[in-house]
């Protein structure tokens, strides 16, 4: 006979997550690991940090290549860096900038870190023409490649961002000499290239320097006087 009062006490079995709730959490936890570890990351710390046994991650995905794969098409999720961007304090217009310069060079060079470490250890088996396969959902089976890998979502991720930009610019158009529109291309655009190092000739500014020259340009005021 059961016991009720034991019975009662027993505590409720968590729903189970669907497969491709769990592929998602999984491909997620992943990837501060290849930020962190790169290439040398192990399906191991891939499960501890996923808080399941190394054996689901097969169930989840075919091999893992796959679940790299997946990773890396999680990554260019937007959304967080949209949250963070959205979530800044910015009452004060060059304080407001130099905090997105800060935050969006960060999230490049953490991307960047998500390629290389998958670059090296997928090599060719990335995807046709070397990138991730972006175009696919994040619960797509192995070799579901489109013909232009990861466009559509980096595309996607490019809009989500400037958006968000834009918005937290916009109560700051008064102080602006351009658009915000313009303003949110030129920060985005201005702040991501210097990220990359090697684009950069082996360095890069940092976030005040980005947000004097986007808010002061790199010439000396007009009308500025030159005697001693």
């Amino acid at each position: 006979m059961i016991d009720s009062s034991r019975a009662a006490a027993r505590p409720e079995r968590a729903a189970r997550m669907s497969r491709d709730d769990r592929r998602d959490a999984i491909a997620a936890a992943t990837v501060p690991l290849l930020v962190e570890h790169g290439a040398a990351v192990t399906t191991r710390q891939i499960a501890e940090a996923a808080g399941v046994a190394e054996g689901t991650l097969f169930r989840a995905f075919a091999d893992k290549d796959e679940l790299l794969r997946a990773a890396v098409v999680r990554s260019l999720d937007p959304q967080p860096l949209v949250d963070a961007i959205l979530a800044l304090p910015g009452d004060d217009l060059p304080a407001l900038v130099r905090e997105l310069a800060g935050l969006l060079a960060e999230a490049q060079r953490a991307g960047m870190r998500v390629f290389a470490a998958a670059h090296q250890v997928l090599g060719g088996r990335f995807g046709p023409g070397g990138g991730p396969p972006g175009g696919e959902s994040r619960t797509a089976g192995a070799g579901a490649h489109p013909p232009h890998p990861g466009l559509d979502a980096r595309q996607r991720s490019a809009a989500a961002l400037g958006a968000a930009i834009e918005e937290r610019l916009q109560p700051h158009r008064d102080e602006l000499r351009v658009p915000v529109s313009v303003a949110a291309v030129v920060v985005s655009s201005f702040v991501l290239a210097p990220a990359v190092a090697h684009l950069a000739g082996g360095s890069r500014l940092d976030a005040d320097q980005v947000a004097d020259l986007l808010l002061h340009g790199i010439a000396e005021p007009t009308g500025t006087d030159p005697s001693p």
